[in-house]
């Protein structure tokens, strides 16, 4: 299989049959990066745009835990409860990538419900 489990304490905890992040011939696919604080998992708030944020901070440090930063992502996913917030949710997540001269790819989901009454839920594939 010759797959490399990516863990870190500095993103939230995964609570299920899942890890926080696969290596996989130099890629890198998280698993649902969620608005949860590292160490006890509890939701950062209910405020849309604070949860995108504790989702991207999530993000960094599974980036970092692979020694890999926001240049190496090539797809980012996602998924909100509220599409007529996604505006907000674009204002925080393009906040991450000032300076760069080129954005990972991305798709934006609206759904139902999230795991926990979450908000927000990002998926990334990184190649360093």
């Amino acid at each position: 299989m010759n797959n490399t489990i990516i863990t870190t304490d500095g993103s939230s905890p995964a609570f299920g049959p899942f890890s926080q992040a696969v290596m996989k011939d130099g890629f890198l696919y998280s698993s649902g990066l969620m608005p949860f604080l590292p160490g006890s998992g509890d939701l950062v708030s209910n405020d849309l745009e604070e949860q995108m944020h504790q989702c991207m901070r999530n993000m960094k440090a599974i980036l970092a835990a692979a020694d890999m930063k926001v240049e190496d992502l090539i797809m980012v996913t996602i998924f909100t409860t509220d599409m007529q917030e996604f505006a907000n949710l674009n204002k925080v997540y393009g906040s991450y990538f000032e300076g760069l001269s080129a954005y990972p790819s991305r798709a934006a989901v609206g759904v139902s419900a999230l795991a926990k009454g979450a908000r927000v839920e990002l998926t990334a594939i990184a190649k360093k």
